[in-house]
Order: C-alpha cells, then structure tokens, then sequence
C-alpha cells in the first residue's frame, strides 16, 4: 500500500502545473496570492484528514517550501517524531504548525533531538521561526512536549489541550523563556498551586494560561502578593473546574497582573443567577476588569455590584473579610426594601346574578368564554344567553359597567383587581308574531289584532268583481267600488265569454300571490 506524503499532497493540491494525464476527478485549489503569482506556493496551506503518514519526497526543489509560513496537518496519520524534524527542516520559516489529532504518542528520546541538531547543522538550515505549536490530541506527555519545544526557541504560544496531562512530577514541566500562552484544557490536572509554582520558574513570562474543563482545586495556602506567583499572568481560565468555596476565588487576588478570567459552569455559581454570578465575582475581585469575556466592567457596575455585596452578606456570621474592606469604602449600608412588582394572576371579586352574590378566585389568564363556562357552573345560566358586565371599584361611578363583549379576551386586559365586580344578566328574548304577510296591510300595526292568525284574501270572480275574504267574514254581496260596471264591461271583450265560455277553473289569489283552488 502506498504511503501518502505531504510534500506531494502540496504539489497534487496548489501546484499550478498542468499534466497530460489531467481529469476532471481532482479540485485543484488556485491561489491570487503574490507569492502564486511569481510561481510559487500560497504562504499558508491546510491539508486536514489527508490520511498523511510522512513528510515523503518531491521532484520539485525545497526551496519552494522555504517561505510557507502557516501548515495544518490536522486529523492525519503521523506517528514518528523522526517525520516531524524532517518537516521542520524541510519548512524553515514555519510560524504556525497544527498536528492536533495525529498519533503522536511515543516520546521523544535524547537520541532524537540529537539526530535533528546534526542534521540541521549539516544543512545549515536557519533557526525555526515556529512561534505557535498546537499538539491537541495526540497524549504526548510533559517530558516529550519539554523536549520539543528546545528546538523552537521564539515559540510564544503553545497548545497541549486533551494528552492526558496529569500533574507535573519531578523534573516533569515546560520550561521555556519566551512562551507567552499556555493552552491545558481537558486534562486530569487538578492541582493549580502546584502547576503555578512549577510554570513560575520555568515560564517566567507567562501571560495568558488555559485549564478550563480540568479538575482543578486550589490547594495550600492562600496566594500573597508579597510572594507572587505567575507575576505576569494577566488571563487566565477555570471554566468548567471544581472550584467549590469562594476561599478558593479569594486566592485569585494574590496573582498581581490578573485582570481578565473566565469562571463558568463550577460548582460554586451552580445555585446563583446569571446577574448573582457576575456581580458576586466583581465584587470580590477587584483586580478584575473582564469578565467572561464580556466588556471592560465600568465603575458604576463595580460600585454597585460591591454595595449590593454589602448587602447581601448583611446577615452572615462570620462575614468574609471582602466586606470589611468594602464597608471601609461604601459605608454600613441598609437592607434594601423588596418590592414584587410580578403582576397578580389570581384575584378575588363578588360576582353578581339577580339577588345572588359570590365571592370567588378569578385567575386572569383565562378568557372571557372560559370565565363565562365557570359562570354556568355557579348559576345555571348558558353562556350564549349571558350578558356579562365588570364593574371597575374605582371607576364604575364614574364610567360606569362595561360590557364584555369579546369571547376571546383575556381577564387581565381589564386590569381586574381584588374588590371588583361582575354582573352577570340574562339577555330577554321576545315572543315573534307569526304572519302570512311579510308586508303591511294598509295602516295595520305589527301588533293588530286584525292581523293575527289571518289570511286575507283577494278574489275576481267572472260576475261579481273584485271580492274581499277573511276567514270569519262573510262575503261582501256588492262590488268593492264604483269601478266594478267598468270591469265586468272589459270582461265581456273576452273572446271565451262573448261566445258563453267561461274558465273551466274559478282561481282565487291571495295576497301572497299563491294560487288556490277553488272547489
């Protein structure tokens, strides 16, 4: 099985040369870069999960690699230390180099660091640039990483998060001049004190420090500016650790430069609110001025973050030394009055239906439909014959009762309070007035008794006119109007009844213009 390299993952990936054998089964990465354009590879390269096991050969010279500046190799298949002082030696000018998740896991022998000073004298390669390392993932231990770092001796920054770092022993530590940030997240060290004492001596200029999501404990005695420790950390993180005793947040005052921290998810703030959290640390801390990456805590935060401090350790024996100081500052300061300004949800009022009178717990967030149901229950009225009225104790002189009118209006729109009141009436519905007409007769009323449970009925009869019906009313005998010789004259026109035919069937009309029969 072939090995994959880097050297020709770099060519087969940035190469701007075309082959003859080219497929369209391969992205090639084109870069604008200056350096690209004068034919020669981008400063800064990433080959992740390349499957890369060496650092391998290429037809091409090494001078082209000698100014890349920026290589990630992260999620390969490196293993030996051997390929890795190739690589340096191979990448003079490497600043940054990412091996983070390889299978870096044998140490590094004398032997080997030997080998890789001999060799870069023979090749009379110039010191390593390498100013950032990170190793995460790869269970290197102390002995190898201190070992590593020999070589590169401008490296500031260094990142050894998840190796299953314990604590230091022994001769066990880093020791180097320059390393300004220190990156130890996810490992089992659980001794800060200790780890600070050993990186006080053997990184004296260590300025930022990581062990967010280690076990970490402070341990002996409290941190004294006299004797400081880490004189120059100025941030430094314990997210995620064991911290559990705010004596142990005390110590963080005797680092003298500490001025940003990150403190979350510890057992000590697990029963706190987000605003107690912030405010309780501020206040204990006056070195202090970012917190958990926030902004710059401004003035009147930190006053008023230490007076409500004050007041919150008012009624505890024994009282921290903190507040001592900060009595020294702000004063004996009174007990602030609790005011709940949380809205009622549950109110009681006199509910009022005819002569009755309840007294009930209304809840506010319920609907007027839903009040009306609970309504039904203490009455017997149905909803939909309900008329319902609030009367605002307040108000109701004044405005007098308003109607709820709204099913789906919530109670607490009203600004229901403890007192008021609800009328509950029952809407009066009228018996109707059941006609044949569906319009007015004449000058009759609605109401008038000629009308009720009649029909009246219009007639024509061939001889006698225009004739005038009502059920209990006898025929009229005589024509309605003088006009009735003039009718029965324009019937005689007829050409049925001027040869003696008359209409097989008399037809009555009523007034709704129905036909009947007449028998």
């Amino acid at each position: 099985m072939m090995v994959k390299n880097i050297l020709e993952s770099i060519v087969d990936k940035y190469s701007s040369e075309e082959s003859e054998e080219e497929t369209l089964d391969f992205i090639v990465f084109v870069s604008t870069s200056p350096e690209c354009k004068r034919g020669m590879f981008p400063p800064i390269m990433t080959l992740i999960d390349y499957d890369l096991e060496a650092v391998g050969s290429t037809h091409l010279s090494l001078s082209k690699f000698s100014h890349i500046a920026e290589l990630d190799l992260t999620d390969n298949l490196l293993s030996e230390w051997s390929e890795i002082f190739v690589l340096l030696r191979v990448f003079p000018s490497l600043e940054f180099l990412n091996l983070s998740n390889n299978l870096l896991h044998a140490p590094i022998t004398p032997e080997d660091l030997e080998h890789h000073v001999q060799q870069k004298q023979q090749s009379q390669r110039p010191t390593l640039m390498t100013k950032k390392l990170v190793l995460n993932g790869n269970k290197i231990d102390w002995t190898s990483a201190d070992r590593l770092i020999q070589i590169m001796p401008q490296l500031e920054e260094l990142h050894l998060s998840t190796n299953n770092l314990h604590n230091p022993c022994g001769d066990e530590a880093l020791h180097h001049e320059n390393l300004r940030l220190l990156f130890l997240s996810c490992n089992p060290i659980d001794d800060f004190q200790d780890m600070a004492e050993r990186l006080t001596v053997q990184c004296p200029k260590l300025e930022q420090l990581s062990l967010s999501e280690c076990p970490v404990t402070f341990n002996g005695e409290p941190l004294t500016p006299s004797d400081p420790i880490l004189p120059h950390l100025n941030a430094l993180n314990l997210s995620t650790t064991k911290l559990s005793t705010w004596e142990e947040v005390d110590k963080l005052r005797g680092l003298p430069c500490l001025t940003e921290l990150r403190v979350q998810h510890v057992p000590l703030l697990g029963d706190c609110t987000v605003h107690e959290r912030r405010s309780l640390l501020i206040a204990r801390l006056p070195n202090i001025q970012i917190l958990n990456g926030g902004d710059i805590i401004s003035k009147t935060e930190r006053e008023d973050a230490e007076r409500a401090f004050i007041r919150f350790h008012l009624d505890s024996d024994p009282k921290p030394q903190r507040y001592h100081e900060l009595v020294a500052v702000h004063g004996e300061l009174d007990p602030l009055v609790n005011i709940d300004l949380t809205p009622d949800t549950v109110v009681r009022v006199k509910v009022c239906h005819k002569d009755l009178v309840r007294e009930e717990d209304i809840h506010l967030y319920q609907t007027v439909q839903q009040f009306k149901g609970r309504l039904q229950d203490w009455f017997g009225v149905a909803p939909q014959n309900m008329k319902l009225y609030y009367c605002d104790k307040d108000y109701v002189d004044m405005a007098g009762p308003e109607e709820m009118k709204w099913a789906q209006k919530a109670l607490y729109t009203y600004n229901v309070q403890n007192g008021d009141k609800f009328i509950l009436d029952e809407k009066m519905f009228h018996s109707r007035v059941r006609t044949t007409s569906r319009s007015s007769l004449g000058s009759f009323s609605p109401g008038s008794k000629f009308l009720e449970n009649r029909s009246i009925t219009f007639s024509i009869s061939p001889r006698n006119g225009l004739m005038i019906s009502s059920p209990g009313m006898k025929k009229p005998t005589t024509p309605m109007n003088k006009n009735n010789n003039h009718i029965n004259n324009n019937n005689n026109h007829h050409p049925k009844r001027q040869h003696g035919i008359s209409p097989k069937n008399s037809v009555a009309k009523n007034l709704f213009g129905k036909s009947q029969k007449k028998n």
